[in-house]
């Protein structure tokens, strides 16, 4: 059995890492891995795979001329994890200058580098999502988030962050020239929109933010559990962290990955909660108590009592895309992308007014799908299948599918080989157009 295939009629491959020396990786979607010339990819290089990372580990930085295989080095971070590395990208309109987190064991910090003049600019703050012009990076509390279910780095491990809320946390600008930061929007703002009863007892965080593409917005996931599972929210607001506001509709779904059309049109992949599941879950928490060891002996008091199908009504569920735009004060739910092969969660990317691209986990088989879809006629055709075995290891390879800013190449993450690698596809519209249409 082949442990990756593609669709040659659709996708061409132009470029591809396969080094088995190292695992070579970029990480999440909806960020810049290629140039905008399309020559030079960005890539994180560890000596290791397959294992949790430690305190102690650091990779290599880099790039690659995909023209001539040539592998260049940028630096070293100890600052990075499998699902994002070290949040290295190209900074937009700013040629030949990349961006990406490191610690000095004290600070997470980030540096602006040039790969042409070797210019280095440290900046006292880790980066996350880049704004448009360059100046900007919006981003989050790294020190916190080591202490919750967040992606997050291992070197700094502060204790102080380990609370229900912590009381500097929120949602932070770092202005890239001035090398300075300030707190947009404070972690209890964001609990006090749209609260709800059970939120006073739980553990509250941040995960997952993201610019949208022209700078004018900002979506993230505000997250919160009673020490049994968690919750999601997604919230959103101007890009000066106004008009903040929680995306109604959160309590019925289980929410996750997002990606944005524009500034004013996103989609999220939801799971649809069953009636007797939110009920359930409702129950448990307002009317039984906040405390874990009180949720958990509910569940495990009530779960013996329902019969069979109950319990089947209780753990099935409908998951798609939901499709929001932007209307007057906010965002309303415009359609379902509900096409089968989205059963499985993934990460989505829109290109242009039609196409979604997106990705799913690893099925039974351990297989991976690279998929695209017309928004418009909801045709969806997949375009390859990667084997996954790394599923439910601390190193799992997403494929986390990148598109180039032209729409024209996909990049995707891929351990089908048992080691993490990089494949470069030119995406061939003509025929996709064909059969989408």
């Amino acid at each position: 059995m082949n442990n990756y295939s593609y669709e040659s009629q659709y996708i061409t491959k132009l470029f591809e890492t396969n080094h088995q020396q190292f695992a070579e990786w970029f990480g999440y979607y909806n960020y810049d891995t290629l140039s905008t010339d399309g020559k030079k990819m960005l890539c994180n290089r560890a000596s290791f795979d397959g294992r949790a990372i430690t305190d102690e580990d650091t990779i290599e930085l880099g790039y690659y001329h995909i023209e001539t295989g040539e592998w260049c080095h940028i630096d070293t971070t100890d600052s990075f994890n499998w699902q994002q590395g070290a949040m290295l990208q190209w900074i937009p309109s700013k040629e030949n200058w990349v961006a990406y987190n490191f610690s000095d064991k004290k600070q997470f910090k980030s540096a602006l580098y040039n790969i042409e003049t070797g210019e280095k600019k440290i900046i006292d703050f880790p980066i996350y999502g880049l704004t448009p012009d360059g100046r900007y990076s919006i981003s989050l509390n790294y020190e916190r988030s080591y202490w919750c279910r967040a992606y997050h780095y291992q070197p700094i491990q502060n204790p102080q962050y380990d609370v229900q809320v912590a009381e500097d946390d929120g949602v932070f600008l770092v202005d890239l020239e001035k090398n300075s930061v300030k707190r947009l929007i404070s972690i209890q703002d964001i609990i006090s929109v749209s609260a709800e009863k059970d939120f006073a007892g739980a553990k509250h965080w941040l995960e997952h933010i993201m610019v949208s593409p022209n700078g004018k917005r900002i979506a993230f996931l505000h997250r919160y559990t009673l020490g049994d599972g968690y919750r999601t929210r997604l919230m959103l607001s101007d890009i000066d962290g106004g008009n903040l506001q929680a995306i109604p509709g959160w309590n019925n779904f289980e929410w996750s990955h997002f990606g944005w059309q524009g500034d004013d049109a996103f989609a999220i992949y939801s799971v649809k909660r069953s009636n007797v599941m939110s009920a359930y879950s409702k129950s448990v928490q307002t009317n039984i108590g906040i405390k874990t060891k009180l949720v958990r002996f509910a569940r495990k008091l009530i779960k013996p009592l329902l019969p069979n199908r109950m319990m089947k009504k209780i753990h099935t569920s409908e998951s798609y895309y939901q499709y929001y735009v932007w209307e007057d004060a906010g965002f309303v739910l415009k359609a379902d992308f509900n096409d089968p092969m989205f059963s499985i969660d993934g990460h989505p990317t829109f290109i242009g007014e039609n196409y979604m691209l997106t990705d799913t986990y690893p099925n039974h088989d351990l297989y991976q799908c690279l998929l695209i879809y017309n928004v418009h006629t909801g045709n969806c055709l997949k375009l390859g299948d990667f084997y996954a075995p790394f599923k439910g290891n601390p190193a799992s390879c997403d494929l986390h599918p990148k598109v180039s800013r032209d729409g024209q190449y996909v990049v995707v993450d891929t351990a089908h080989t048992g080691i993490h690698n990089m494949v470069v596809f030119k995406i061939n519209w003509e025929k996709i157009k064909e059969v989408t249409q």
